[in-house]
């Protein structure tokens, strides 16, 4: 078995149960077949009308019970998200807990599940404002436009992302929720990111502060911490970096960003955003010369080679020191 066969058996380990036929509908059923049968038997008592009637009722249940098989419980969808960039193996849960490849799907609709592979990542234009991003193997729920179910797997979310990237709002959304088997993490202003596996939660924050509500705990975690929940166990908090190799899946899933007509200086506050890092001038000149560059066009890179290939062009020094990007003359 390949791994991503392992993984997504691991995904489906639970499947949802098939639709029942609602009594009322099943009552009417009876109801119907009962009263034609009066009326056959009262008016015709011959041999081959009844036996016409039988085969008709037998096909009338038929009929009722593929319907109901069909059948899915009424509900009102609403899209909850837009995709921004997908890539690898992703798939859509049915009804019957088969699994649909989708190569181009636009838009996420409420109660939809949506399992990407070993290969897969996607980035989210929330509906209500922010950006959510779905790591590889990840199964989730979208239960509605304030909140999504995390079974197993890994999601980041950003409340105020870059006005360079198309089709999200920034800092207008009012909550947002992540429920687990463990807990639930709300947002507070943030960016985070919300993992399960192995029958623990774990929250790390890289700006802002979020809520977690444990099934026996709960803890308000900050920037640069990490909580993690298992059993009943008091939260394990350590400090965790906003940057490195565990955000790397962040920016793999970074969506394109449009700087038509936009700074240098404001392109390195995108990238340093989704980088986790700051960025500091260490030249006033040169600071103001990228504040007063105006660049073209479109950017689909991952945020690290786009600031390598931007500085590059624009023959400016600049480096990367832990949590920091300085940009102006070498130090």
């Amino acid at each position: 078995m390949s791994d991503m066969d392992q993984s997504l058996e691991k995904l489906l380990s639970e499947a949802s149960p098939r639709p029942v036929p609602a009594a009322s509908d099943t009552a009417a059923v009876r109801d119907a077949v009962r009263a034609e049968w009066q009326l056959v038997s009262g008016r015709h008592k011959s041999r081959q009308r009844m036996l016409r009637f039988a085969v008709a009722a037998s096909v009338l249940l038929g009929v009722f019970a593929v319907l109901n098989t069909l059948r899915v419980p009424a509900a009102h969808e609403e899209r909850v998200a837009s995709i921004q960039r997908s890539f690898g193996s992703i798939y859509v849960l049915g009804e019957q807990s088969q699994l649909t490849p989708v190569a181009d799907l636009k838009t996420i609709q409420s109660g939809q599940t949506i399992i990407t592979g070993a290969d897969a990542g996607i980035a989210l234009a929330w509906s209500r404002g922010g950006s959510v991003r779905l790591d590889k193997n990840t199964r989730v729920e979208f239960r509605d436009d304030d909140t999504l179910y995390l079974k197993a797997g890994q999601v980041y979310f950003d409340s105020t992302p870059s006005e360079l990237v198309a089709g999200i709002s920034a800092g207008s959304i009012a909550a947002f929720e992540v429920e687990t088997d463990y807990g639930r993490v709300t947002h507070v202003g943030t960016q985070f990111m919300t993992a399960v596996a192995s029958g623990e939660l774990k929250v790390s924050v890289r700006e802002g502060q979020v809520e977690v509500a444990g099934r026996y705990h709960e803890y308000q975690a900050a920037k640069g911490e990490q909580v993690r929940f298992v059993g009943s166990q008091q939260p394990v908090v350590t400090r965790f970096s906003e940057y490195g190799s565990a955000w790397d899946w962040v920016g793999a899933t970074s969506p394109p960003i449009n700087v038509d007509g936009k700074s240098a200086h404001e392109f390195l506050l995108w990238a340093g955003r989704e980088l986790g890092r700051d960025v500091v001038y260490t030249n006033a000149a040169v600071e103001q010369e990228l504040k007063n560059a105006t660049l073209r066009g479109d950017i689909d890179l991952a945020p690290a080679d786009a600031l390598k290939m931007r500085m590059a062009t624009a023959d400016i020094a600049w480096r990367v020191e832990e949590g920091t990007i300085y940009v102006g003359e070498s130090e």
